[in-house]
């Protein structure tokens, strides 16, 4: 089975996929969130040519009240929901796109270059924390 992993933006979406043992994450593609019917529509055109069985999309939830993204990534996440048919499972993803950027970095990647990859770092790091919670 191969996992999804969405780390929702205003602009862009990053995307990871998982192995099919669901061990490893890695980064897969970045989507241009231009309008939620076509954005979700090459979502679902994924799932089905990569054989998706699961979701993860990372929720950003901080310390305080919801924020404004949150409710944006929450009405992404609804709006999915009605349109596929693999489960959807929300992670916490707080920090997740420091860590990437960090990530990218230390892998020696150019500041030019990390921009076009950054979510799809942070849905990697969503989906292997998820991928790695199974075996603990």
């Amino acid at each position: 089975m191969r996992i999804l992993g969405i780390d929702y933006g205003d602009r862009r979406i990053g995307l990871a996929i998982s192995d099919r043992e669901e061990k490893l994450a890695s980064r897969f593609l970045t989507v241009e969130n231009k309008s939620m019917k076509n954005t979700i529509k090459e979502i679902k055109n994924i799932i089905i040519k990569e054989n998706v069985e699961k979701i993860i999309v990372g929720l950003p939830v901080g310390l305080k009240m919801e924020s404004e993204q949150t409710a944006k990534t929450r009405l992404f996440i609804k709006e999915l929901k009605q349109k596929i048919n693999p489960p959807i499972i929300e992670a916490n993803e707080v920090f997740t796109s420091k860590m990437a950027e960090e990530n990218l970095l230390n892998a020696g990647i150019k500041r030019e270059k990390i921009k076009e990859i950054i979510d799809q770092e942070a849905a990697r790091i969503i989906l292997q924390d998820y991928l790695d919670s199974k075996f603990i």
